[in-house]
């Protein structure tokens, strides 16, 4: 994607998983990234390996929840580099999952701290990215979604719900800035299998999710990332306003799909 090279792009929670993932596939199409992560030496060392690696990036260790942090994050990127084109807001209290139950278990700390990362972190990135982006020409912001924003699940109602928020973020976004050049996108993956994902997470239930995916495989960080760079570049100029579900399609199936899968192999060995 050529029309990457020369912008400047502010990932959010960019120091590992998906959003180091958009950091490096970014950094490689000759896109100048920012890593804002709350994980500061995180950040500084993946900058550091983008950087050796040929691209250009660096680190300003940010809390999304802080408006403050974020206007300071903006300020000190377009001081330093100019301009403003891309916004990944990738950034998300995934450590809150395990306190994260049903709708009766649910905690309002839990619930809020979820809602302030997830919802209003990307709410505030876009509200004074958006000023600059505008200055500079126009721009593409990109939300990270989730399955989870769509279909209800046994427990994760905050994250659910946090992520419904961010598709009608995207939504509002679109609609209300879009003749000011703004683009504004979501990607909704399915499982992803980050590092800490896949330490974390029974083989059983990684099973249970291929079993009910129509690939044979569920995603890994890189799978997003590609997405996030084609939505982020030029390529994709008549897309705005959006949800692209990188999920392997399990969002797009009837859920007896899979038994039902099954009962049409076991007629057919059957018949043989």
């Amino acid at each position: 994607m050529k029309s990457l090279r020369g912008k400047v792009a502010v990932v959010t929670g960019g120091a590992n998983g998906i959003g180091e993932a958009v950091v490096r596939t970014l950094a490689s199409y000759g896109t100048t990234v920012v890593i804002a992560d709350k994980d500061g030496p995180r950040a500084a060392a993946v900058a550091e390996e983008v950087t050796a690696e040929g691209g250009t990036a660096s680190a300003i260790e940010t809390d999304v929840r802080e408006e403050a942090q974020i206007v300071a994050l903006l300020r000190e990127t377009v001081e330093r580099y100019g301009r403003l084109d891309i916004l990944d807001n990738n950034a998300a209290a995934l450590e809150l999952i395990p306190d994260d139950p049903d709708v009766t278990g649910s905690q309002a700390a839990v619930w809020l701290d979820t809602m302030r990362v997830n919802a209003l972190g990307p709410l505030l990135a876009c509200k004074h990215a958006i000023p600059l982006m505008i200055s500079s020409g126009g721009g593409s912001i990109v939300n990270m979604g989730s399955v989870s924003g769509v279909a209800g699940e046994a427990n994760m109602l905050a994250y659910g719900m946090s992520k419904a928020a961010i598709m009608h973020l995207t939504r509002a976004v679109a609609a209300q800035w879009g003749k000011s050049g703004i683009r504004c996108n979501a990607v909704a993956p399915g499982l992803v299998l980050t590092p800490n994902t896949a330490a974390a997470m029974p083989e059983k239930t990684q099973e249970i999710y291929v079993r009910h995916s129509l690939t044979p495989y569920v995603g890994r960080p890189q799978d997003i990332a590609n997405v996030v760079a084609f939505l982020a570049s030029d390529e994709s100029r008549y897309v705005s306003g959006h949800i692209v579900y990188a999920d392997g399609g399990i969002s797009s199936s009837l859920p007896i799909l899979a038994d039902t899968r099954d009962l049409v192999t076991a007629a057919e060995r059957t018949s043989q």
